[in-house]
């Protein structure tokens, strides 16, 4: 089946365009810095405005909220500012800690980003950002998007031959073997050794309107299949338009659904965006029993899915953006990794007993993507081995284990109802 994927054509037109321009274009702007602008010591002054930048991906900006937490305690007087693409700006809105979302709009094609993004940067010289993190790993644009903006201090990653670390004013390091959130850290305290002190902190607490659960609930109890009684189990059979590969193949997840259908006693609920609508409708189709799921895949803003997560007592997804989402609700999670690491990228906790499963068969081949080539799987196979490995019974056994003994949001809900 074709799958439309236009999130990953214009992903591969940026990537394309920071390999082939942004080599040379660093080069100039560090030319630049050196005649204009030489590096100097801005630790010591106050810190009155922060810039933080993240174009890419929605589970990453959920890893980066610890960092925006310590970020409001280290300066508790300071406005921060975020620099995003506007696909992600509705969940930065539900994120404590930012007091400005500044989006960039890349779906309406290379040339009117460039313009947006032009017009931006003179908005933002005119700040004169006292901090300014760059959460990007190797891409080039954002490490000349920090410096064109002026701000006083910038910290950025750095790698060698990336040919981007050298326009920040402090460089630090991606650790491979250290959770993101962990590396995101390292930004704020200009420290290498930070992430490897720490594995993975936990997250704040994310949570949604309650008119965005008035509404779902409203979607869910419209469902032939809604029972409301019954513990919520929510399936992602998604990975992003980005990376498909990170997917669990079709036909494991239509095993997954239908057995959760036939053989246990919950409510099991489809999520997606609207673009993976046409993928989730193969996969209840494929489950055998499509009437007695819940699909709510493209039928839910980005509030209203914040809101299904956090009053669902189980999420089984892949390795994407909804995993953290959920994980930052508290809801726990079982997570099915392959071509990325879980060393990077498991899901984290924000609350206490909060548990989490992890499916990783850890193969030889295994991780293919990292990011540090901007997650371009190299796998080896026709078909990833490391996701078709893993087995619908013993994702079963782990769903399972976290639903035993029974969870209490399940009497919640029938009461609010």
């Amino acid at each position: 089946m074709a799958h439309s994927r236009p999130a990953r054509r214009r992903y591969e037109l940026a990537l394309w365009i920071d390999r082939r321009v942004g080599p040379a274009l660093c080069a100039l702007v560090l030319a630049a810095r050196r005649l204009l602008r030489p590096r100097r010591d801005a630790s010591s002054e106050p810190v009155r405005k922060v810039l933080v930048l993240k174009f890419w991906g929605m589970g990453s900006i959920v890893l980066a909220t610890p960092l925006l937490e310590r970020l409001r305690a280290r300066y508790p007087k300071a406005r921060i500012d975020f620099v995003t693409l506007r696909e992600n700006e509705a969940l930065l809105s539900l994120l404590p800690g930012v007091d400005r979302i500044v989006p960039l709009d890349l779906s309406r094609g290379a040339p009117r980003f460039l313009i947006e993004t032009v017009r931006t940067l003179r908005a933002l010289r005119r700040e004169r950002y006292d901090l300014l993190l760059d959460l990007e790993f190797f891409t080039r644009f954002s490490a000349i998007f920090s410096f064109l903006t002026r701000a006083r201090r910038s910290h950025g990653f750095s790698a060698k031959g990336s040919w981007r670390g050298r326009l920040h004013d402090v460089e630090l390091p991606f650790n491979a073997y250290c959770h993101v959130a962990s590396n995101f850290e390292t930004l704020l305290h200009g420290d290498p050794m930070v992430a490897a002190r720490q594995q993975g902190p936990r997250l704040p607490r994310l949570a949604a309107p309650e008119e965005a659960w008035r509404r779902c609930r409203e979607k869910l109890a419209a469902e032939p299949g809604w029972r409301g009684a019954r513990p919520l189990v929510a399936v992602n059979p998604n990975a992003g338009d980005m990376a498909l590969e990170r997917r669990w193949p079709l036909e494991r997840s239509a095993e997954l659904l239908g057995r959760l259908c036939r053989e246990r006693d919950v409510d099991v609920v489809l999520i997606g965006a609207p673009g993976e609508r046409t993928f989730v409708d193969s996969v209840a189709a494929a489950s055998g029993a499509p009437e007695s799921l819940l699909n709510l895949a493209g039928r839910i803003d980005v509030a209203e899915l914040v809101a299904l997560l956090e009053h669902a007592d189980l999420l089984v997804t892949n390795d994407s953006g909804p995993m953290h989402i959920a994980a930052a609700t508290g809801t726990p999670v079982v997570a099915l990794f392959g071509p990325e690491t879980p060393a990077l990228y498991a899901p984290l906790r924000a609350r206490d007993g909060q548990e989490h499963r992890v499916h990783y068969l850890g193969l030889a081949c295994s991780p293919c993507m990292f990011v540090h080539d901007n997650k371009v799987l190299s796998c080896w196979f026709a078909q990833a081995r490391c996701m078709t490995g893993i087995e619908a019974t013993s994702v079963l056994a782990s769903v399972d284990a976290l639903l035993a003994p029974p969870a209490p949001r399940a009497r919640l809900r029938a009461i609010d109802s």
